[in-house]
């Protein structure tokens, strides 16, 4: 089996999230009677989809046992690394009284569960003093399409929160997103809403034709609902993705200025056919996060004529391969920008100078990590366009965690965390 095919087994069978984060009946009962039953009625969040598996097996795969048990594993360790103890085996149930096996497997199920909800910041409904994900739909041309939501603590009472739209890659999910950009803390720290989109056939517009999804449109209705649910801001909304979801924050930035205040990009530069689009006469303060050594990223010439071995195996992974390769996919997208020709695109539609910036080199906190992080801005007050260069960084979102090995992905940076980079940034803009 090729190297991609098991890379995407992995991310489609070996992280079922929602699987492991599934409320039983009795947690839900528990969850109530906690918030009181007389406020039952007056809870503004879905019960019908909560936490239903988004997550569909290839055909022909078997469901990657391995991979999961490794991916628990993995929560296992987290858990007992921030509570101790909190993983092992309930006292008297070592090799004298051992629990059936049905009996041993719930338990450990639980005990998966609660890993996994403490490590992604997720807590049961009606427990207010701390963060709440769940899932949501919204309808639009005649489809019901999912989001997941995470709110901080106290989400209930606050006021006039920001919200932060965060879009997965190409052939990723809302769900996939949450645990790679760990976003959630950030949140619960700061206090303010992270929304994470789900993307019709894990895929988001970036100016193509004939597509016919309306992502923009969705986006709308998304941010109308949760204003509908809770207290925010629509003053202070921000968009920001990886990869595809960042070609998409870019339309966004593009289509509806009006109620977007600032954007970040991580691992994609802008879609030619998306930049000769761009008719907004509205700065736009955004924020990137490139590596050198991406593939999909071009710093020279036309990064269509950059196709080898290695990039096309990354775009199979990523699912552009539906394109027929390399080169038709990046036709069919207009052709991606290089790297000095889109600061130059976003300095000019801000209306700064792009021929000086404000270099600093950002202190090297992990020698191990292998990269070196050089910033770069330009411009002020509301139209800033500031470049992270992440020396030998991979096509991954720096301080978060990786979606695929790192001799594909390559190297993820942890001498810069994006996402608390992208809220201090976020923070100070509002429309």
């Amino acid at each position: 089996m090729k190297l991609a095919n098991v890379l995407t087994l992995i991310l489609s069978a070996a992280i079922p999230l929602n699987l492991l984060l599934q409320t039983s009946s009795s947690a839900q009962s528990s969850a109530q009677n906690a918030s009181g039953s007389g406020n039952q009625s007056s809870q503004p969040f879905p019960t019908t989809n909560y936490y239903r598996s988004p997550y569909a097996r290839p055909p022909g795969y078997r469901p990657g046992e391995y991979a999961r048990r490794a991916y628990m594993r993995q929560m296992q360790e987290e858990e007992e690394r921030k509570h101790p103890g909190s993983t092992q085996a309930p006292q008297g149930q070592g090799q004298q009284g051992a629990q059936n096996p049905q009996s041993q497997r719930a338990q450990q199920g639980k005990q998966i569960q609660n890993a996994a909800q403490r490590y992604l910041g997720v807590t049961p409904k009606g427990d207010t003093t701390k963060g709440y994900t769940y899932q949501d739909t919204v309808s639009i041309d005649g489809m019901n399409r999912t989001f997941q939501c995470h709110l901080p603590p106290g989400y209930k009472t606050l006021k006039n929160m920001p919200v932060v739209l965060v879009f997965h890659g190409l052939s990723l999910n809302g769900s996939l997103m949450m645990f790679l950009s760990q976003f959630n803390p950030v949140a619960d720290k700061n206090s303010f809403a992270v929304i994470y989109g789900d993307g019709i056939d894990k895929c988001w517009d970036t100016g193509q034709s004939g597509r016919g999804v309306d992502d923009v449109g969705y986006v709308c209705k998304v941010i109308d609902k949760i204003a509908n649910t809770v207290s925010i801001d629509k003053r202070r909304v921000y968009a920001c993705g990886i990869s595809n979801g960042g070609y998409f924050s870019q339309m966004l930035a593009c289509a509806i200025p009006e109620r977007i205040a600032a954007i970040g990009v991580v691992g994609s530069t802008i879609m030619q056919q998306a930049a000769n689009g761009c008719h907004s006469n509205k700065p736009m303060p955004v924020m990137f996060f490139l590596g050198t050594s991406d593939p999909l990223i071009s710093w020279g010439s036309s990064g269509a004529s950059t196709a080898n071995g290695e990039l096309n195996e990354l775009v199979e992974l990523v699912g552009a391969n539906k394109f027929g390769g390399v080169d038709s996919a990046l036709a069919r997208y207009g052709g991606l920008m290089p790297v000095p020709e889109m600061i130059e695109f976003w300095c000019t539609h801000n209306q700064v100078g792009s021929s000086h910036a404000n270099i600093t080199n950002e202190p090297d906190k992990d020698p191990r990590d292998g990269t070196r992080v050089r910033r770069e801005s330009y411009g002020s007050s509301g139209r800033e366009v500031i470049l992270y260069r992440i020396e030998n960084g991979g096509h991954t979102w720096p301080g978060g965690l990786p979606y695929a090995s790192s001799g594909l992905a390559g190297r993820i940076s942890q001498d810069i965390n994006a996402s608390e980079t992208l809220w201090q940034f976020f923070r100070t803009h509002s429309r």
